[in-house]
């Protein structure tokens, strides 16, 4: 998948966070939340991590970024930490905004060594996160 079919998936992506549930906004754009819930179910997580580069960069509510912490980055994270987390360090070493989306990623099942990693380089802001 190329770059504009991310951005495309990116869009309707945010757009569906950022809706109610039950909305038509919500409705018309869940084709992009399951899609990349796909991804980490199928274990296309180059996909996924390109994915989450062009999300968070994105100008979004404090919500979607909190769903974007606790969805896709947490699962890339669990699943496949250990070969991502030199890249997510490296990241949030120098980029603030992404410093603050580790703040919203949960331990989950990650492994401890992951984990450290993660808790050493995020910040945590707003009401939003609640750990």
């Amino acid at each position: 998948m190329d770059e504009i079919d991310l951005n495309t998936i990116a869009d309707a992506w945010i757009a569906g966070e950022a809706a109610e549930a039950g909305t038509p906004e919500r409705e018309s754009n869940w084709w992009a939340i399951t899609q990349v819930m796909g991804w980490s179910l199928k274990g296309e997580l180059e996909r996924l991590w390109q994915f989450i580069l062009i999300a968070y960069r994105r100008d979004i509510s404090e919500k979607v970024l909190a769903n974007l912490a606790a969805g896709p980055l947490e699962d890339l994270l669990v699943i496949a930490g250990p070969g991502y987390i030199d890249r997510v360090e490296q990241l949030a070493k120098e980029d603030d905004k992404f410093s603050r989306l580790l703040g919203g990623v949960w331990r989950n099942s990650m492994t401890d060594e992951v984990w450290s990693r993660v808790q050493a380089v995020r910040k945590k802001f707003g009401s939003v996160w609640g750990h």
